[in-house]
Formats: structure tokens, C-alpha cells, sequence
């Protein structure tokens, strides 16, 4: 009989940090704030095994609702998925976590993985999403911007910056590529030269025309690129769909959160 208690024990503890393949990796409070994070049990680390999250909700043992800092980005990741909550003002022994991962599998075959080429090659200012992608999707957009429509389209943030005496040149980046996605089929850039980087470069920058709703992202790959370097900068595309893109829910019940 005792060992029938020990098993059920272990079975009951095991179910507690792995459902469904996802893996409550650790609940830490640093500084004035509480960090959770997930793996997903045996996937492999690259480019084409992305997870992020899909909806979660996490709770106190009273079923309080934590409140997300909003520092931690909901992106793709290759490896762990990370969420940052305010601290609550009580201690936080233990916490509920409930929702569900994408798990996003981007290939050829399932249409969700594109080879773009070289950026010297590549004609900017103009769509480069595959047209059979857009004969069904036709308000998505991917492409490279020039200095020329970058600058005409943030004039004023330029002209703004300059007034706080900080000078925007969008020279100084590598790299810039304008997305327009929406919740079915979010893009995820690739710079092959980056070993795969998915949120590759350093001083990024990130601005929006509210205009359009068009995201403009800005990337300094390396310090001192040449203009030949930049030319041979090559591009893929990960473009989400319904063949790519697997739901895992999860709930997990009083985790431990370490201090």
C-alpha cells in the first residue's frame, strides 16, 4: 500500500510541471517583479521549432489576476517562452498558470518557410510575400525600405528627435524592412549570417506609421558593415498559416515561485 502512495505521489507531482508537452520551467521574483517561464518538452532548437504564447492567465492562490509588466515581448522563440508580472501585494509563494502555446513548425512543404535571397538582389519598396500567399491574403505585407520612403514617412518623428537634440539618421542601420501581418499569419524575418537569429542586430529600432498600421523595423547587424556587406545580406521569411501552426493548452496549479 505504501508504495501505491508513492507512486500516485509521483505521478500527481510530475503532472504539476509537464502537461500536454509543455514544461513550467521556473516562477522567480527578481527585483519588483515575478518572471515565468515555459519550455515545450523535446523540441529541438532552431529555426523551424518556434513556440510563444497564445493566450495565458496567471493567479495567486486566491485566484487574483497578475498583471503583465509588458517588458518581457511576446515573440517566437527557439527556446524558453517569457512573461513578466507586477508584483503583487502580498508575497507570492505560489502561483496558477493557465493558457495555450503556438507551437509554429515553418517548412516548404506546409508553404510557411520562404528563401528570399540576397537584399542585393531584392527589389525594395515593393511586396516580397510569395503570390500564392497573396492571392488569399492580399493585406499582408512584407518588404525592404529605402532611405528615401523611410525618411518621407518619419519626417516628423526625424524632425521631433532633432528638437530634443537627438539625430535620427536611418543610414546608420544595416537593414530595413517594413511588415504588415495580422493574427492568422504573423511574419518572423530570418539573417541566415546571424547563425539563423531570429531578433538578430543590436540598437534596434522599431516604429510605427499610424497611418498605414505598417510596422518598420530597423537592424544594425554589426558595427562598421560595408556597403558590399550589406548587399550580401541574405533574407528568409517564416510566414505563419493553419497547416504550421499547432494550439498546446497547459494549467498548471500551485508552482512554486523562488525568491
Amino acid at each position: 500500500m505504501k508504495k501505491l502512495f508513492l507512486l500516485t505521489g509521483i505521478i500527481l507531482s510530475t503532472s504539476l510541471y509537464s502537461q500536454q508537452n509543455i514544461i513550467f520551467e521556473r516562477a522567480t521574483q527578481l527585483f519588483d517583479f515575478i518572471e515565468l517561464s515555459f519550455e515545450m518538452d523535446n523540441k529541438p532548437s532552431d529555426k523551424f521549432h518556434l513556440i510563444k504564447f497564445d493566450t495565458l492567465t496567471a493567479t495567486d492562490k486566491k485566484g487574483n489576476l497578475l498583471i503583465d509588466t509588458h517588458d518581457a515581448k511576446n515573440i517566437y522563440r527557439r527556446a524558453n517562452i517569457l512573461i513578466r508580472y507586477e508584483l503583487p501585494k502580498e508575497q507570492l509563494k505560489t502561483v496558477n498558470a493557465k493558457g495555450i502555446v503556438k507551437y509554429f513548425k515553418p517548412s516548404k512543404e506546409n508553404n510557411s518557410y520562404f528563401i528570399l535571397g540576397n537584399v542585393k538582389d531584392l527589389k525594395k519598396d515593393v511586396n516580397l510575400i510569395d503570390k500564392s500567399i497573396l492571392a488569399k491574403n492580399s493585406g499582408l505585407y512584407f518588404g525592404l525600405v529605402s532611405i528615401e520612403i523611410a525618411n518621407k514617412i518619419f519626417k516628423d518623428f526625424i524632425s521631433y528627435k532633432a528638437n530634443q537634440n537627438t539625430k535620427i539618421d536611418f543610414n546608420d542601420y544595416d537593414l530595413i524592412i517594413a511588415i504588415i501581418d495580422d493574427k492568422e499569419h504573423e511574419m518572423v524575418p530570418v539573417v541566415p549570417m546571424m547563425n539563423d537569429e531570429l531578433d538578430f542586430g543590436y540598437n534596434n529600432m522599431t516604429l510605427k506609421d499610424p497611418k498605414t498600421g505598417t510596422v518598420y523595423k530597423f537592424y544594425k547587424i554589426k558595427k562598421s558593415m560595408t556597403t558590399k556587406e550589406r548587399g550580401d545580406i541574405p533574407l528568409e521569411l517564416l510566414i505563419e498559416n493553419e497547416k504550421s501552426v499547432q494550439k498546446v493548452p497547459f494549467d498548471f496549479k500551485n508552482f512554486q515561485v523562488k525568491q
